[in-house]
């Protein structure tokens, strides 16, 4: 069955083992030029994709009708970060100064449709690596290598607030954009450190501080790429540059699970070239629309699927490395002959997900009838 002539399932039809065992690899853009794609984001409605790059170009796709849509060039500004807002074909994205290009840090708001700028946000002093917009209202995060969050409202130049973290750091909007989180982790080049950790924040309460710290183990010199919500809120995905990411509970001090793409991997094993670029990437995993599988990229056209379904909280918590007893391995590995799959990210309203490399590719299952 041919991608455009398939019938587009939407995200109410359940996502089961068989589901997902049969999604497979049907559509794949080359338009980053060979370059590394770092960033990928779906829309609201889930008909369009959008990808950003090393080589400074954002590229538009029609997931509906499984096309390239448009090419625009960021050449003096670079691209990082990509996200749509809540208004049709409206992105923000970061800047990637080099070290010689005398220009400012400014997340820019851009109109897809006629390429043209709409506003842009400054405060930040060095490479914002992180842009997270709200899930309903018109504002959004950002972090950035100068170890601050700011928080926007699209209306306004000037940040609505900051928060200075004194670490490298990502933050994510919990589904119904009640509070915040923000991950802190150890600096790259402190490799004595192997603690990190998630502070929950009000966001009508912010300036008064987290009302919750939890203790997050990390790989030393690990960096983390994004923090994501599960759909109920109970979970926190933290993605990171290597082989493994950690499932939290975002009601307790506690984290739930490691999980590892292979059964012998061990700290030891972390290769932090794996996923980096330029500048930091985005993405490296992901939760399915019901919160309740795991997607993880990887450096091979693998994509590693995890079943949380049976996740459960303990009464005793858990912060050391050594004590994480659920070391999940994946159930299943979705393979494809095509490109690397570093970067994924799940359509919010259709059965399908989006990989990327130096390619984007689009998944979808041929068990759509589960």
């Amino acid at each position: 069955m041919s991608y455009n002539s398939q019938e587009h399932k939407s995200s109410s039809v359940s996502i089961t083992d068989s589901v997902v065992a049969g999604f497979v690899p049907e559509k794949v853009f080359r338009y980053h030029q060979d370059a590394s794609v770092t960033s990928l984001d779906f829309d609201d409605t889930g008909q369009f994709l959008i990808s950003a790059g090393v080589d400074k170009s954002i590229q538009l796709y029609d997931v509906h009708k499984g096309i390239h849509h448009k090419d625009i060039q960021s050449q003096k500004y670079g691209a990082h970060s990509a996200k749509f807002t809540h208004h049709e074909l409206n992105c923000l994205y970061a800047s990637t100064p080099g070290v010689d290009m005398k220009i400012d840090h400014a997340i820019r708001y851009l109109s897809l449709a006629d390429n043209q700028y709409i506003r842009y946000f400054k405060g930040h002093k060095e490479q914002v690596t992180n842009i997270e917009v709200h899930p309903i209202s018109d504002t959004f995060l950002s972090s950035s290598l100068d170890r601050s969050v700011k928080l926007w409202d699209l209306r306004c130049t000037l940040p609505a607030g900051s928060l200075g973290i004194g670490q490298p750091c990502v933050a994510a909007f919990d589904p119904k954009g009640i509070i915040f989180a923000i991950g802190k982790y150890p600096s790259p080049s402190g490799r004595e450190s192997n603690k990190g950790s998630l502070e929950l924040y009000s966001m009508s309460k912010f300036d008064k501080g987290p009302f919750l710290t939890i203790q997050v183990p990390t790989i030393p010199g690990q960096r983390w790429t994004k923090l994501e919500f599960s759909n109920n809120g109970k979970h926190i995905l933290v993605s990171t540059d290597g082989f493994e990411h950690y499932v939290v509970d975002a009601f307790k001090d506690q984290v739930l699970a490691t999980l590892q793409a292979a059964p012998n991997y061990s700290p030891s094993n972390y290769n932090e070239d794996f996923m980096t670029f330029e500048y930091p990437s985005t993405a490296s995993s992901c939760f399915s629309p019901c919160g309740k599988y795991v997607f993880m990229g990887t450096n091979s056209p693998n994509v590693l699927v995890y079943d949380l379904n049976h996740l459960k909280s303990t009464d005793t918590n858990t912060v050391n490395y050594q004590e994480i007893k659920d070391k999940q391995l994946p159930f299943t590995a979705l393979s494809s002959n095509r490109d690397a799959s570093k970067l994924v990210a799940f359509n919010p309203k259709l059965l399908a997900f989006a990989t990327a490399n130096t390619s984007v590719s689009l998944w979808r299952s041929q068990n759509a009838d589960g």
